[in-house]
């Protein structure tokens, strides 16, 4: 069973992550001209635009429902982080490898999205639920 601590970091970490997603898109759409820092060079909005419902729900809403099982030690907190697993990763391969298809531009969503890339992983197998049975 994983350790008090481990959980509370899990805890603390998804629900920094999930807020921090949900107030970048809020960023995005009231401040318009920050798109381009995050797109490739010509780009139109749409583009970026396009990821709005998978992020929100998935890596945003998804970081907060993993923390809230994982504080209430819920059976369906780990099934439901490795969705939020395999969507962060997605969307951090997708920022990561922009850049170097891009001419470098949308490097501030790559070097944003590393931490999404990897921990949500490293926790997925860290919390793990293990068998009881011998």
């Amino acid at each position: 069973m994983p350790s008090a601590a481990l959980r509370r970091l899990a805890v603390g970490y998804f629900v920094a992550q999930g807020l921090g997603v949900l107030a970048w898109w809020v960023l995005l759409f009231s401040v318009p001209d920050t798109r381009r820092l995050f797109t490739a060079a010509g780009a139109p909005d749409s583009v970026l635009l396009a990821f709005v419902l998978g992020d929100v729900v998935l890596v945003g809403l998804g970081s907060i429902g993993v923390a809230a099982g994982i504080s209430r030690r819920a059976e369906w907190a780990w099934p439901l982080l490795l969705v939020h697993a395999g969507a962060a990763m997605f969307g951090g391969a997708y920022c990561v490898i922009l850049p170097l298809v891009a001419a470098g531009s949308g490097l501030l969503a790559a070097v944003a999205m590393i931490p999404v890339l990897i921990v949500p992983v490293a926790f997925a197998v860290l919390l793990r639920p293990r068998s009881t049975e011998s």
